[in-house]
């Protein structure tokens, strides 16, 4: 193959990655002049690019519209069995769950936002609907202080691309939220009183690899009414001991 060809190739496939990329969980559904629109790629080529996709089941159209095709759901386990930490993780969440009655998530940073990886869930506490793979900012959630609590680098980062809003509570000042890091840091768990969604409080805590980075963080959330501040705190011991034997599968030595 000349490079010319492997140029072309690759042209090719950035193209069909970035019309894949088009959608979301808020964009399910587009036509194919939403998808050129966003791309900037022209409608005949992305036309062409589309129906490719569809021979391989990873586009479905439905009339003047396209979606992701099901040919990705052959795909999803093998992915969340690749990652080790959902792996080692997910019976002590189950454990943890079982034993407090509520739902525990377990997720990992990912370009720069908390991507869920992993939920344990209990028939007792039916809060709030996660699914596996769904982001979150790091400016406003107790996952993302913990991750980024030993990286300030980054959450510096994201703060100065601007941040949104989301309640009174949330952080948008860079000072501030580097003086919440270091104290994530400090105390070994990060809290989230009502910083992402009105009425919702979290607490969550770091877990560690052998070199003592911080490479997950497990978390519990809820309503106010049923988890406010002096309750979800008391959950923090439990949280502690099943980061801390997650962490040691992970080869970590000692506690947080």
């Amino acid at each position: 193959m000349t490079d010319t060809n492997k140029d072309m190739l690759n042209g090719s496939i950035t193209k069909a990655i970035t019309i894949l990329n088009c959608f979301s969980y808020d964009k399910t559904r587009l036509r194919l002049k939403d998808i050129s629109q966003m791309t900037g790629i022209n409608q005949a080529t992305a036309h062409r690019m589309l129906n490719t996709l569809k021979e391989f089941n990873l586009v479905e159209q439905n009339e003047s519209s396209y979606s992701l095709g099901r040919g990705f759901l052959k795909y999803e386990g093998i992915v969340l069995n690749s990652i080790e930490i959902r792996r080692i993780g997910l019976p002590y969440l189950e454990e943890l769950s079982n034993s407090l009655r509520v739902n525990v998530n377990l997720a990992i940073l990912d370009e720069k936002e908390v991507v869920y990886v992993a939920r344990a869930e209990t028939p007792y506490s039916s809060y709030a609907y996660f699914h596996i793979g769904m982001r979150r900012p790091i400016h406003c959630t107790a996952l993302g202080k913990v991750l980024t609590c030993k990286s300030p680098e980054i959450a510096r980062e994201v703060i100065r691309q601007g941040v949104t809003r989301l309640t009174m509570n949330t952080f948008t000042d860079e000072v501030e939220f580097l003086e919440e890091l270091e104290k994530v840091r400090l105390q070994g768990y990060a809290v989230d009183f009502e910083e992402l969604s009105n009425g919702i409080n979290c607490v969550a805590v770091p877990i560690r690899n052998a070199s003592g980075e911080i490479v997950a963080a497990i978390s519990i959330s809820g309503p106010t009414s049923k988890y406010p501040r002096e309750k979800i705190l008391e959950y923090v011991p439990g949280l502690m001991n099943c980061a801390n034997r997650i962490s040691a599968r992970m080869g970590a030595r000692g506690n947080w």
